[in-house]
């Protein structure tokens, strides 16, 4: 195809004939079967065609205006197109970009943004139909009576090809069902703002996405005309509703609305979807281990950062978590009145056990269930009011409510009984429902109680009262600061300048005292003792833990922890606020000076007197992998963190302790994420899970992975597979050789990165010149600034923001810089530190390093040195910048040469075709944003240069620039 059209444009002189058609659609070409290549082409131009029609309409003179960039663009990637002429070809891109007016730049970059937003439903969609296959590729042997082992698809990475691959080891099924029964995921939703699009935007492509699935589903003739009709009609509003919305945030969001948004999955997607896989999961354990999952366990559950997370964050206050965490239960009452509201109906029955009749109000009524039910209903109709007084007294905006659930049934929003008290505690809840289900089983109607009552019970297990507890983070320096200023409150003076030691005394002598250090009464007058504002904001903070509702509240992290003191600071600030139940304090390890430093933290405070018995010897510790990565470059911290929970996890066991690690990785590579979850959690060092993994998910991740029922079922199946194969999988251990080779490659590795990321004076105006670092801020994504300190460097700016500009720019830098320097004895004559034959055996031999080179490799794949290049070319003027870049650009081929020697590889990511795909399709739409982004750069520049920003043409290349943000970061499928 590429060829064919490569020909076409150069007999007509480089000069595209427009037409409506051609200006969307994808290179698919014949790496896949037939039927699944045909059926995912089918669905591109469909959509494509769509959006051509209604574009024609909407804006004229767009179409023609994308096909005239396009054709250059996909002579550029033909392979089969001699070098002269595919530079040609870009050089006529750039000048065809260079010619366009600020609105037509605007309305190409919409158009293909949108395009892209639609090939990627296209190829969820082929995604998801590949999935299915997989649920018929072989014999169902194991299915009787009411279970069958097809629930599940027949992989590896599934719960149903994880317990085969364990049963074919000899493994007793009754051992396999206690572990999985015991296990839990726990998923952290963050607000870290790597979703570029608008949740409205997102609404609409789950819209389009459904009913693109409808029509695939009339295509086996059931349907009529008159169907298949208004299904395509409903699309096409879509559509147009789509290129009429505008796609930018125009303000910053509020923490309340990150909260919002963020979660807002939970009610369009999880909400079914937890019930819908522990079903499946539920029948694959009854063919295979012939036990059923019982009701209270909970192999996935959810928490957030949403509201919680105040580190460098000043606009999230303990107003803002007060007001959060009543929204939520707000949220969770609604969704639960709906679902009772519907079993009050279906529970018509009169026999029950004496259990039942005991609950209030059942005795001596002639429909007992219901009866219950709508005592329930009552309660949780107090919750609401109680919860909307809440938020009226905090003086909550009226968009902080979700207006979607408010026009729920008439039944969920009449006024509670006056007696009915709101419901706070978990228990009031599951402990009926429980009841409810026993009764119906020891009665005779167990088919009745396996039916809607059993998801809602397993709803409660996964969400609580809380939809999704609230994490606390702050960072260290903070607590010392309020602990500093409740000392002299008390007559202490001098906390902050006294040794770790003194401090640790200090902090055990009061926490084990029994006694409060302030006098009573002194609490409630800290402002009016001295503390100061920020002190005070962190004081209240602490009083969340012990006004708000139980299970409102997670852990309490603590960034930028260095010492035992920092994790007994917070236990003594939780104690003074009179908490009863102190959250467990997770110390968060993210640089590699504090990864390596991590294990003597960790035995000084298990060691510490009191400690074991206040934590009852479990400790939650958090890894830090995108802030690592920034401090040390990519291997030396996949390293670091690899060697310090290795050693964490060997402390815990010499003192007695259960220790807890929570991953706290981005979605994209260059913050630590891996797109292969199955296989990254069983690269973890051995022992290190042990059936318990929390880790964080954010951004485009969470739309991707849990944005619609199929997909939140596909990855709660791969995470519940992998932390269950992960307690009967025995790893290869690095060997000695391998341990040196990795400290040798990690010292070598850090060196360069720091040379150049901190050493190299030319690296920050370089940064700044050549990538969109500084314009990312108008996109307005997140609510906290991104940087920690507003008037520092690199070292001081976000890891999201960090990998966002290089990932922009194509060059993808952070992932990378170093590795190179580390793998270099690979190849013949390289100068690095581990020569090419104990590469290419640790990679053969060892799953964590093979997981980590194919890992980088990926997002080598996306990487592209040319684009990277001509931001250069346009936007960076000094000479010695410009050899910077180009000697940057040299030691990524150098990394993808020593990449590709290690592997064996022909290209990056060759073991990945669906990715191949993914990128060869849409590589010549990102093209032309990219060429986009640089010239609208360039104006911008220039016109900030010149004085001239107050004029229609430079907002216009405003929104521009941050379209083709957007639409890169959409083709790309990943952002920071």
């Amino acid at each position: 195809m590429l060829a064919r059209a490569g020909a076409l444009w150069l007999r007509r002189g480089g000069r595209p004939t427009p037409t409506t058609r051609s200006a969307f659609s994808l290179v698919v070409e014949g790496d896949l079967d037939n039927t699944r290549a045909t059926k995912f082409s089918e669905d591109v131009h469909f959509l494509g065609g769509i959006l051509g029609d209604v574009l024609e309409k909407q804006k004229p003179g767009i179409l023609p205006a994308v096909t005239r960039l396009r054709e250059p663009a996909l002579v550029w990637r033909d392979s089969g197109i001699e070098q002269a002429e595919k530079e040609r070809a870009f050089k006529e891109l750039c000048k065809d970009v260079s010619r366009m007016s600020p609105e037509m730049l605007r309305d190409v970059t919409r158009a293909c943004g949108h395009f892209l937003a639609l090939a990627n439903i296209a190829e969820s969609r082929d995604a998801t139909r590949t999935l299915r296959q997989l649920y018929f590729t072989e014999e169902d042997s194991s299915s009787s009576g009411k279970f069958a082992s097809d629930a599940l698809p027949a992989k590896i990475d599934s719960c149903a090809g994880t317990l085969d691959a364990i049963l074919k080891e000899g493994v007793p099924p009754a051992k396999i069902f206690q572990i999985l029964t015991q296990q839990r995921v726990e998923i952290v939703f963050t607000a870290h703002p790597t979703e570029v699009n608008r949740m409205e935007h997102l609404s609409k492509h789950r819209y389009v996405s459904e009913l693109l699935a409808k029509r695939e589903a009339m295509q086996g003739g059931t349907a009529t005309t008159f169907e298949k009709m208004q299904n395509e009609r409903a699309i096409r509003r879509a559509v147009s509703a789509m290129l009429g919305s505008d796609v930018l945030r125009r303000s910053k969001p509020t923490p309340q609305e990150e909260a919002r948004e963020g979660l807002a999955v939970v009610q369009t997607s999880l909400w079914d979807a937890v019930p819908g896989f522990l079903r499946r999961l539920d029948s694959v354990l009854g063919a295979k281990c012939q036990q059923r999952l019982p009701l209270d366990a909970t192999p996935m559950v959810f928490a957030s950062w949403m509201g919680g997370d105040r580190d460098g964050n000043p606009n999230v206050t303990s107003k803002i978590t007060r007001e959060v965490v009543a929204m939520q239960r707000r949220q969770a009452a609604l969704l639960y009145l709906r679902e009772l509201n519907a079993l009050r109906v279906e529970l018509s029955v009169h026999e029950c056990t004496q259990a039942v009749r005991a609950l209030p109000g059942a005795e001596g009524a002639s429909e007992p269930y219901k009866v219950v039910v709508q005592g329930l209903i009552a309660r949780l109709r107090a919750t609401v009011a109680w919860a909307e007084a809440e938020l009226q007294k905090l003086g909550a905006p009226a968009d902080s409510r979700p207006l979607a659930l408010m026009i729920s049934s008439s039944e969920v929003v009449l006024r509670a009984p006056e007696s009915a008290k709101p419901m706070l505690a978990v228990e009031d809840l599951t402990a009926p429902l429980q009841a409810m289900h026993e009764s119906l089983v020891a009665c005779g109607y167990e088919e009745l109680a396996d039916g809607a009552l059993v998801d809602l019970i397993r709803r409660v297990g996964a969400f609580g009262l809380q939809f999704a507890p609230l994490d606390l983070r702050q960072e260290s320096t903070r607590h010392a600061r309020a602990v500093d200023a409740l000392c002299k409150i008390a007559g202490v003076h001098g906390y902050l300048s006294w040794t770790e030691n003194d401090k640790v005394d200090f902090l055990t002598k009061e926490l084990s005292s029994g006694r409060p250090l302030l006098r009573r009464g002194a609490w409630e007058r800290l402002g009016e003792l001295g503390a100061q504002p920020e002190e005070l904001e962190v004081l209240q903070t602490a009083a969340l833990v012990a006004e708000l509702p139980q299970g409102s509240l997670g852990a309490y992290v603590i960034s930028q922890a260095t010492a035992a003191s920092d994790v007994l600071a917070v236990e003594l600030l939780m104690a003074e606020a009179g908490a009863v139940r102190p959250l467990r304090v997770a110390p968060l390890f993210e640089t590699l000076d504090d990864l390596n430093n991590a294990p003597a933290t960790l035995r000084q405070l298990f060691t510490t007197p009191g400690y074991a018995e206040r934590t009852g010897r479990k400790q939650e510790v958090m890894v830090g992998y995108s802030d690592s990565a920034k401090d040390a470059g990519r291997i030396a911290a996949m390293w670091a963190q690899y060697e310090s929970q290795e050693k964490m996890l060997e402390v815990a066991r010499e003192c007695g302790f259960e220790i807890t690690f929570f991953h706290g990785k981005g979605g994209t590579v260059g913050r630590g994420g891996n797109p292969e979850v199955y296989k990254a959690i069983l690269a973890h060092p051995q022992g290190t899970i042990d059936g318990r993994f929390r880790v964080t998910e954010q951004g485009e991740m969470i739309t991707r992975n849990f944005g619609d029922i199929e997909s939140a079922e596909r990855s709660m199946d791969i995470f519940t597979a992998a932390v269950l194969r992960d307690q009967f999988l025995q790893r290869p251990q690095p060997t000695p050789e391998w341990r040196n080779a990795m400290a040798a490659m990690s010292q070598s590795s850090c060196d360069f990165y720091r040379s150049v990321v901190r050493g190299e004076p030319k690296f920050v105006p370089y940064f700044r010149s050549a990538t969109p670092e500084l314009e990312l801020g108008a996109l307005n994504v997140g609510s906290r600034p991104a940087k920690r300190n507003p008037k520092g460097g690199v070292e001081s700016l976000r890891a999201i923001p960090w990998i966002f500009a290089w990932a922009q720019t194509r060059l993808n830098l952070p992932v990378w810089l170093g590795i190179g320097k580390a793998l270099e004895g690979a190849l013949e004559g390289g100068s690095g530190p581990v020569d090419r034959e104990t590469l290419v055996s640790m990679y053969r031999d060892w799953p964590w390093f093979h997981t980590t080179v194919d890992l980088i490799e990926t997002l080598m794949a996306k990487s592209d040195r040319t684009i990277a290049a001509h931001y250069d070319e346009r936007l960076v003027a000094d000479k010695e910048l410009l050899e910077l870049g180009a000697a940057l650009r040299k030691r990524f081929e150098v990394t993808e040469q020593s990449l590709l020697t290690i592997s064996g590889h022909k290209a990056p990511a060759e073991d990945y075709p669906d990715l191949q795909r993914s990128l060869k399709a849409r590589a010549h739409y990102i093209d032309v944003l990219n060429v986009i982004q640089v010239e609208t750069l360039a104006r911008i520049r220039a016109a900030e240069a010149s004085g001239a920003t107050s004029g229609y043409d430079y907002q216009t290349l405003k929104d521009a620039l941050l379209l083709t943000i957007n639409g890169i970061a959409t083709g790309m499928r990943n952002s920071g």
